[in-house]
């Protein structure tokens, strides 16, 4: 087993964080806090967006069963990366599309994939993911983690999180669904 990990934000963590724990060879999926200035944020001060961090999800997943490729694929499904009306405010936002890499070769890989998503984008849209180097990485508050778990029947959750776990499930073929 080889073990590797990455670290994403795509919208809220607790989205990312059902997805990615819906799917085999994920090994662990912590949902947390990168990107920003302030040293152990709270949800409260990354929510203000004083704080600078994005919400993201740490995975640890194991390479023999799942790829990077893979893993970015469904990242790129299940948030909306683009924009027709960019602005800099969200390249800010506690909300962002970010990867964070954890290596020279996902930024590789990922640069790759986001120079072929814009290829393929609708005209005037832009693609807003930020490829960053991996920043120091702060695990959320207990009652963030596996949130749609302790919440299923929730309003968000059934409004947000379940149609992303669908989608999510036929991104690429059945074997890496749960």
């Amino acid at each position: 087993m080889a073990i590797e990990t990455i670290t994403l934000g795509g919208g809220r963590f607790w989205d990312l964080d059902a997805v990615y724990r819906q799917i085999r060879g994920v090994k662990s999926v912590i949902a947390g806090y990168s990107g920003g200035h302030l040293d152990y944020p709270t949800y409260e001060d990354v929510c203000s967006g004083d704080s600078g961090h994005a919400e993201v999800v740490r995975i640890e997943f194991d390479t023999e069963v799942l790829d990077f490729e893979n893993i970015l694929e469904v990242f790129f499904k299940v948030h909306d990366a683009f924009a027709f009306m960019p602005s800099t405010e969200y390249l800010h936002s506690p909300h962002r599309s970010v990867i964070f890499c954890h290596s020279q070769d996902q930024k590789d890989q990922a640069q790759l994939m986001v120079r072929n998503l814009v290829r393929c984008a609708p005209a005037r849209a832009v693609l807003l993911t930020q490829i960053k180097s991996c920043t120091v990485f702060f695990s959320a508050e207990p009652e963030h983690q596996n949130f749609y778990k302790m919440h299923r029947n929730d309003p968000y959750c059934r409004e947000f999180i379940l149609p992303k776990i669908g989608i999510s499930r036929g991104v690429f073929n059945k074997r890496l669904a749960a």
